[in-house]
């Protein structure tokens, strides 16, 4: 494969991660790790680069629905706490390569499979405001615009389990 071919396959396929990234909030991580390793990519590669290249998107994404009021940004920091430290902790098991490679290959697949799943199941309606006792201590409950521009209030029950 020619380097041209290369470059503009990672654009195409960039550009795609970016627009499902930002639109089902994977991350686009999903779209370019399979593409870098199908184009020839060592794995641990192309998750490092996987990673940077989110950053841009997160960002960006993150800018919009701010400035459209529909963040928690309470409960985005809480979980950005727990994000880093499982990456933190990750990226020093990766590093030290105590997982082979193909065992990082199969967790990341069953991970997607899972989200598939879990994105296509229905949902039971949630109770309105209905918050365990840490979810009030952290004070994570909120708010967001309803169909009919009306507010709708939501609690957080499992703290814990968000966390981990």
């Amino acid at each position: 494969m020619t380097t041209l071919t290369f470059t503009l396959l990672l654009f195409i396929g960039s550009v795609l991660a970016g627009l499902l990234g930002s639109l089902t909030g994977l991350g686009g991580g999903v779209i370019i790790i399979p593409l870098l390793t199908y184009l020839g990519v060592d794995f641990h590669y192309a998750i490092g680069t996987a990673l940077v290249a989110v950053i841009a998107t997160s960002s960006g994404s993150a800018a919009a629905y701010v400035k459209e009021g529909v963040t928690n940004l309470r409960m985005g920091m809480f979980l950005e706490i727990a994000t880093t430290i499982g990456a933190v902790f990750g990226a020093l098991l990766v590093a030290s390569r105590l997982i082979p490679t193909p065992i990082v290959a199969v967790l990341f697949g069953v991970i997607l499979i899972l989200s598939a799943v879990n994105s296509l199941r229905k949902r039971p309606a949630l109770a309105a405001n209905v918050c365990s006792k840490m979810g009030q201590k952290f004070k994570l409950s909120g708010t967001y615009p309803g169909e009919d521009g009306r507010l709708v209030k939501y609690g957080v029950k499992n703290v814990v389990g968000g966390f981990l």
